[in-house]
């Protein structure tokens, strides 16, 4: 039961990146805002790094689906997927964290506590035991 709970949130999550990928593209934003990221106040969200990073964020809610996917098929690389998806999608938050929404710093939490947990005994005997 434990292993569809993890599933559908990694799943979940992935598919909340969604947003992530479309907000430099769009005029429309998707909550984020324009502002720029931490390493420079000349690099804005609709800029081509600000692209670049939608780019990132699409990889991580390709590579958490497929994980949760994984998962629920049983197959041997899900964990190592849940761990690329998570880390990649902490670090397409994590420089723009003062243009995107609540809910995608509540992702970052996620993606840290993700990794926390993967990366412990406890994700491996997790791993283990699917």
């Amino acid at each position: 039961m434990f292993q569809y709970i993890l599933a559908a949130a990694l799943i979940l999550h992935g598919l909340a990146n969604l947003g992530g990928v479309a907000a430099p593209f769009t005029s429309s934003g998707n909550g984020f805002s324009n502002q720029h990221w931490v390493f420079s106040s000349g690099v804005v969200l609709h800029s081509m790094a600000g692209k670049t990073y939608g780019l990132v964020w699409l990889l991580s809610t390709i590579l958490l689906v497929a994980s949760g996917l994984g998962l629920i098929r049983g197959q041997p690389w899900w964990l190592t997927a849940a761990i690329a998806g998570s880390a990649t999608s902490f670090l397409a938050i994590a420089p723009w964290w003062g243009a995107v929404p609540p809910g995608a710093r509540f992702g970052a939490i996620f993606d840290v506590l993700m990794l926390v947990l993967l990366l412990s005994p406890l994700g491996i005997r997790i791993a283990e035991s699917i």
